[in-house]
């Protein structure tokens, strides 16, 4: 685990709920982790583009932070040697089973959510076809890549 100003929680509790805090605690890494398992992103210049506009330092200390963590690993990418292409560890894909909960919570108890048509439909009548449909997309990305 990078360092951090405050002691995480896993030193101080055996909560699991505090100890996943420590990690994606934060709003960048949570959505870093949406914008892989949900949008297909792996480069760092993807992740910049999010509508979330994330700081290019908040950016590498959050791929960093996850990267210690292990939900993510990352490669060369295979045409620009100066770049990276980040991938989901395990652990980082079966995150999908707590983002879409997650989403389905924030659509029926947040005003603010606007989701499109067809992703609330898909969300409120079959999430598991959410979770299948990106776990796919991420096994073939893993075919091509890794």
């Amino acid at each position: 685990m990078p360092k951090t100003l405050r002691a995480p929680h896993c030193d101080k509790s055996q909560c699991p709920i505090a100890h996943v805090t420590d990690i994606i605690g934060d709003q960048w890494s949570i959505l870093i982790i949406r914008d892989m398992l949900i949008l297909g992103k792996h480069e760092y210049k993807e992740f910049m583009q999010a509508p979330e506009s994330i700081s290019t330092n908040v950016l590498a200390d959050r791929l960093k932070k996850l990267e210690c963590a292990g939900l993510i690993k990352w490669i060369d990418h295979p045409e620009y040697k100066t770049r990276k292409l980040y991938y989901l560890t395990p652990a980082g894909k079966d995150f999908i089973h707590v983002m879409v909960p997650l989403a389905a919570w924030a659509d029926r108890n947040m005003d603010s959510v606007n989701l499109p048509p067809d992703i609330a439909k898909k969300l409120r009548n079959n999430p598991q076809e959410i979770i299948e449909n990106a776990l796919q997309a991420i096994e073939e990305w893993e075919t091509e890549y890794l």
